[in-house]
């Protein structure tokens, strides 16, 4: 018998800042039978904003070469704050370039984050991640163009060494959540922003004790990929977003 081609349903092409050992794990413990990934990186040299616009000029040469051997049905730009820090509308703008560069379909985790907020009917969010200040800025202006509303916000304070501060302590952002819900019991959901920061294995535990549903970019970008795929298979037990028809 004739072996199935690994990825046979559908191939990802996912472009990330720099190493994600989380975006890869959690991916790799969820994705529906026959979907798989194949995985790039743009090279981000520090989370600050300036650092984060200089990604989009290089996404473009790493979708070439993702997509060159036409094996990949969707390119998905894996940076939260990449794609949005240039601003309301800055995630189209990486999308028409992308799309215009390689013929193939593709979204950002902001895009992701947009479409994940609107399908749960969510207004209002607690936010938390791994950003600076002046990142996170940018992050509430820009949701807030989008109608939603950041009623708190938490984040790491420090631009470098992210990756090996989570990790050291991958789950930091469960209390933090935690925090999060205690101190915004309004928030329509809490949101973990950032393709580095570890949430899933939590998720599920987060939601039963806050009665919220729990979202990070990670999920986020997952559900906004399957979702323009036409995957629409519920993926358990890892929160609502990802157990929601799409």
């Amino acid at each position: 018998m004739r072996e199935e081609r690994y990825g046979w349903r559908a191939a990802i092409g996912l472009l990330s800042p720099g190493p994600t050992p989380s975006l890869v794990r959690e991916w790799n413990s969820v994705l529906p039978e026959g979907v798989t990934f194949y995985y790039s990186m743009m090279g981000l040299l520090d989370g600050t904003p300036e650092g984060m616009l200089e990604l989009k000029g290089k996404a473009v040469a790493e979708a070439k070469k993702l997509t060159r051997e036409g094996l990949v049905d969707i390119v998905l730009f894996a940076c939260t704050a990449g794609s949005f820090v240039g601003g309301a509308g800055y995630d189209d703008e990486i999308i028409n370039e992308l799309e215009a560069a390689t013929g193939v379909p593709s979204t950002t985790t902001a895009t992701c984050m947009l479409t994940a907020f609107a399908d749960l009917g969510v207004k209002k969010i607690a936010l938390i991640g791994p950003y600076i200040d002046d990142v996170f800025d940018i992050q509430v202006r820009f949701l807030k163009h989008h109608g939603i509303e950041t009623l708190y916000c938490k984040g790491m304070g420090h631009a470098k060494d992210t990756a090996k501060n989570l990790g050291e302590d991958p789950y930091i952002f469960y209390p933090w959540a935690k925090e999060a819900h205690r101190s915004a019991p309004d928030a329509d959901a809490i949101f973990v922003s950032g393709m580095l920061s570890p949430m899933l294995k939590v998720i599920g535990t987060l939601e039963q004790e806050t009665g919220k549903p729990v979202i990070s970019s990670n999920t986020a970008g997952l559900y906004g990929v399957l979702k323009k795929l036409g995957i629409k298979d519920p993926i358990e037990p890892y929160g609502q977003l990802l157990r929601i028809p799409r």
